[in-house]
C-alpha cells in the first residue's frame, strides 16, 4: 500500500472492533442463521499467514462482512484519488473476509487489467494473470451464479487477452447458471445480454450453426421474460426491445452467412425475419429501403443460381511493415495494408443492403471516401521466452524483471504508423533479457475489425491473400496476418 494508508485501516478495523465486542454475544446466532453460505475455497489457510495481524484478529471477532464492507468503502478513496496500487492488498482482504461478494472480485480484476498503466495509458500485462487468477477463485467461490463467469470470458480472456475459444468457454458456463440478489439471497434470472454475447462469440469463433441456435434461445428466453412480465403486471404494454434485438442479429447473421459464403437458404431465412421487421407501422425507413434492395439481389440470385461468395474471392493484402529503433526504448512502427479499398465495396453482395458505396459515389469527389477505414495491426513486444504464467492461487505480486507489452495501430487510407515510447516507465518495461520477440499481425476476430471489412474477407479472413505474411497455422481455418523478428538487446536499447 501506500505510504500513510495503513494507520487510516487500522483505526478504522479497531474501531469496527470495539462496536463488534459489543454485540457480539447477541449477534452470532441471528449471523449464523441468515449466513449459511458455502465454505470459500480461495485463499484457505494459506492466507492467514499473508495477512497482517490486525485483519486476522477483526476476522476471528466476528462480522466478516462488516469489516469487508468498510475496508471496501476505503477503496474507493483510494480509486478517485488514483492510487490503484493500495486497491488491490483491500481487494485480497475483501475477499478472504467476505468471498461471496462477486462485485469485489471483478471489480478488483479490472484494476488489475486495467488501471495500472504507463505514461502513455498503456497497461501493465504483468498483472493479467493475477486478475485471471482472482476471477478462478471467485468462482470457486461462487460457483452457481453466472456472474464472474461471464466476467472472465468476455471482458478477460475476449477483450484481453483475445482468446477467444476460452471465452466461449467461460461464457457458455454463465449461460448455465442465474444469479443471486445480494440484498435477499433469492435466486434472480441472468440478464438477456448474457445469452446474446454467447451468440455473438459462437459467431465470431466460426461456429454459425451454434450462433444460429443459440439467438433462438436467447429470444425464447425474452418471450418467457415477457410472458412472467404480462401476468405480474397484467398487461399487454411491455417492452418487447429485447425481441428486435435478437430478431436483427439472427436476421443479419443469416444474410452475412449468404453475402459471405453463398449460403441461398440462409438468404431466404434472413429475409424473412428482416420483411417481417420492415412491415411494421414504424420500421424505419432505412430498414424498409435495405429489405427491398436485400429481396431484389436475393430474387436476381436465386433466378440465375449466382450464388454471392464475398469472403471466397482473394484480396491480397499487400502488407507491408517496419519497426524501427529510434532512440533507446522508443520505436516507429510503420507500413501498409490493403484493408479495404472503397472500390472492393462496387459489387459486394452487402451493397443491396447497405448502398455504402452508391452513397460515397454520390457525395461531391472531395468528400468520397477511397478507403473504408477501421481494421487495427497489433504489435506484441516480449522477452524472447516469455509465457504468460497460469497462476492456480491468486496473488498481486508480479515479476518485475519480465517485459510484455502490446497495442495496436489504427490503419487509415490503407497505412499506419505510430511512435511508441517505452522508455519512460522502466518498472513497466525493465528489457533485462538478451533477446525479445516482436509480432506484428492482423486478426480478423479481433474487435478491431468492423464488420463491414468482414463483408469482404470473411469471418476468419478467408479472402485474405499475403505471399510474405499470411498465416494459416497459428488458427487452422482463419487466415491472419503475421511478422515475427527476433531483437536483440542492442535493438532495444
Amino acid at each position: 500500500m501506500y505510504e500513510g494508508s495503513s494507520k487510516p485501516l487500522w483505526l478504522l478495523v479497531v474501531a469496527l472492533l470495539i462496536a463488534v465486542a459489543c454485540t457480539q454475544y447477541v449477534a452470532d446466532p441471528i449471523q449464523y442463521r441468515l449466513q449459511a453460505k458455502a465454505k470459500p475455497t480461495g485463499g484457505g489457510g494459506e492466507l492467514m499467514v499473508q495477512l497482517p495481524g490486525q485483519f486476522i484478529v477483526a476476522s476471528f471477532a466476528g462480522f466478516k462482512e462488516v469489516i469487508a464492507g468498510a475496508l471496501w468503502v476505503r477503496a474507493d478513496t483510494f480509486f478517485h484519488a488514483g492510487q490503484y496500487e493500495a486497491i488491490i492488498p483491500i481487494v485480497r482482504l475483501v475477499t478472504w473476509l467476505d468471498p461471496h461478494n462477486v462485485d469485489v472480485y471483478s471489480t478488483g480484476a479490472w484494476h488489475l487489467d486495467y488501471n495500472f498503466v504507463d505514461t502513455n495509458q498503456m497497461s501493465d500485462k504483468r498483472y493479467i494473470p493475477a486478475a485471471v487468477a482472482l476471477l478462478r477463485e471467485g468462482i470457486r467461490n461462487n460457483p452457481d451464479i453466472w456472474d464472474l463467469y461471464f466476467e472472465l470470458g468476455w471482458t478477460h480472456y475476449n477483450k484481453k487477452i483475445l482468446d477467444y475459444e476460452k471465452a466461449v468457454e467461460y461464457i457458455e458456463k454463465a449461460c448455465t447458471k442465474d444469479g443471486v440478489d445480494p440484498n435477499t439471497g433469492q435466486r434472480v434470472p441472468r440478464p438477456e445480454y448474457v445469452d446474446r454475447m454467447l451468440a455473438h462469440m459462437y459467431e465470431k469463433v466460426g461456429r454459425f450453426d451454434d450462433a444460429i441456435k443459440q439467438w433462438h434461445k436467447a429470444r425464447k428466453r425474452v418471450e418467457e421474460a415477457i410472458a412472467r412480465e404480462r401476468k405480474r403486471k397484467k398487461t399487454k404494454f411491455i417492452d418487447t426491445t429485447s425481441l428486435d434485438v435478437c430478431d436483427r442479429n439472427l436476421g443479419l447473421l443469416y444474410l452475412r452467412m449468404a453475402w459471405r459464403y453463398g449460403d441461398m437458404e440462409a438468404y431466404r431465412k434472413g429475409l424473412e425475419i428482416y420483411k417481417r421487421l420492415a412491415s411494421r407501422k414504424d420500421a424505419p425507413a432505412q430498414l424498409v429501403e435495405a429489405t427491398k434492395g436485400a429481396e431484389v439481389d436475393y430474387a436476381r440470385r436465386f433466378a440465375t443460381n449466382n450464388p454471392p461468395r464475398d469472403a471466397l474471392k482473394p484480396l491480397d493484402a499487400n502488407f507491408e511493415v517496419t519497426w524501427k529503433k529510434v532512440a533507446p526504448k522508443v520505436f516507429i512502427i510503420k507500413g501498409k495494408v490493403n484493408l479495404v479499398p472503397a472500390s472492393e465495396y462496387k459489387d459486394l453482395a452487402s451493397e443491396c443492403f447497405t448502398h455504402w458505396y452508391r452513397d460515397n459515389q454520390k457525395a461531391p469527389p472531395d468528400q468520397r471516401k477511397l478507403w473504408r477505414d477501421g481494421c487495427r495491426i497489433r504489435w506484441i513486444l516480449r522477452d524472447y521466452d516469455y509465457k504468460m504464467p497460469d497462476l492456480k492461487t491468486f496473488s498481486y505480486k508480479i515479476d518485475k524483471t519480465k517485459t510484455i507489452a502490446w497495442d495496436s495501430v489504427y490503419v487509415s487510407g490503407g497505412t499506419f504508423s505510430d511512435r511508441i515510447d517505452l522508455s519512460q516507465d522502466p518498472d513497466f518495461y525493465p528489457f533485462k533479457a538478451e533477446k525479445y520477440k516482436l509480432t506484428i499481425l492482423f486478426v480478423p476476430q479481433q474487435a478491431e475489425c468492423p464488420d463491414y471489412v468482414q463483408d469482404r474477407i470473411g469471418w476468419k479472413g478467408e479472402a485474405l491473400r499475403d505471399k510474405r505474411y499470411l498465416d494459416t497455422r497459428t488458427q487452422p481455418g482463419f487466415h491472419l496476418l503475421r511478422k515475427e523478428m527476433v531483437l536483440t538487446k542492442k535493438d532495444v536499447l
